[in-house]
């Protein structure tokens, strides 16, 4: 029900609307869409490289192999609803058919997407704080700030228990398992287990993990920044803690899996946030319409190709083991 109302209210009008977003976008100056394409491939280039930080072993794939990889998955994920674990299966199938083994490229994945969206969470945090001065910021924003610091706080405590204890963890995880009998209890020992090496990964060689929260967060600024560019190109300059708050806003509410990528999701958080800042309405709605196109729909072709580049190329037949 909640997905054939989005898709009603929120996502057939957009598509309605569209001839007038192209046309709105025809009108920008060349040098305006060539700014904003180019920080998208910047966001999408610095996840691939994240990608590469992450990975353990010592066999790894060539980052232009990567970064096909990654746009592989970003288009399932834009297609299929809840695409999250679909395209993660295709990603996982594609990293092990480039030679990575198979439990480095699960830890990777899992490091690699929880790691991101809690530095997503930080950033709407700094936003928040930034916002203090600028705007009016209601009991919403500020609950939601407290739900952030929270989520921060308790992922600090879990990451310092699990290496500290990690024996205990390790029962207690399958002592859990095996009473919702959803998760086997040695999958369960093999998450905690994973979770552990990739602390101590990062923990072992402190430049590795600068370089990785250095990477995620330039993927989320240079999406954020392209967003940014469009909504000044169409007549309202937003500040830096209006930008973060109504960005990671809308991508953490794309987190739940009910359209694929967020679809009607993102737009409809970040349409009325803008607006609630003071944007004028057709600057909010152009201007998030239009990253869209570049954040969503355009990826879409792109790895679509990338994908047949990868099975008709270097990845035609599975690697050795």
């Amino acid at each position: 029900m909640v997905l054939l109302v989005i898709i009603e209210y929120v996502v057939l009008p957009q598509l309605v609307g569209s001839d007038n977003v192209l046309r709105a976008l025809a009108g920008l100056s060349p040098v305006i869409l060539g700014g904003a394409l180019c920080l998208e491939i910047l966001s999408l280039c610095a996840y691939s490289a994240l990608t590469a930080v992450v990975l353990p072993g010592s066999r790894r794939p060539r980052y232009f192999t990567l970064l096909r990889i990654d746009l592989s998955d970003l288009a399932v994920n834009h297609v299929v609803p809840g695409g999250g674990t679909t395209s993660a299966a295709v990603r996982y199938s594609l990293l092990t058919r480039a030679g990575v083994r198979s439990q480095d490229a699960l830890s990777a994945a899992m490091v690699q997407v929880v790691g991101a969206n809690l530095v997503l969470a930080a950033l709407f945090a700094v936003g928040l704080l930034t916002a203090l001065g600028e705007v009016r910021v209601n009991r919403y924003f500020v609950t939601a700030g407290v739900v952030v610091l929270l989520l921060l706080g308790v992922s600090g405590l879990v990451l310092s228990i699990l290496d500290r204890h990690l024996a205990s963890v390790v029962r207690a995880a399958r002592r859990l398992a095996g009473w919702i009998k959803v998760v086997k209890p040695d999958s369960a020992e093999n998450f905690v287990r994973t979770m552990a090496a990739e602390t101590a990964m990062f923990r072992r060689d402190p430049g590795r993990l600068i370089r990785a929260l250095t990477l995620a967060v330039s993927y989320w600024i240079f999406d954020a920044a392209c967003l940014w560019t469009f909504v000044a190109a169409f007549g309202h300059v937003l500040a830096p803690g209006e930008l973060l708050i109504a960005y990671s806003l809308g991508n953490l509410v794309a987190l739940v899996p009910l359209t694929p990528g967020g679809l009607g999701l993102v737009e409809g958080v970040l349409v009325p946030t803008l607006v609630g800042f003071g944007a004028p309405d057709t600057a909010a709605v152009l201007g998030v319409l239009s990253w869209r196109i570049v954040n969503f729909w355009l990826p879409i072709p792109v790895g679509g190709l990338a994908w047949l580049w990868l099975r008709l190329g270097p990845l035609r037949r599975p690697a050795r083991q």
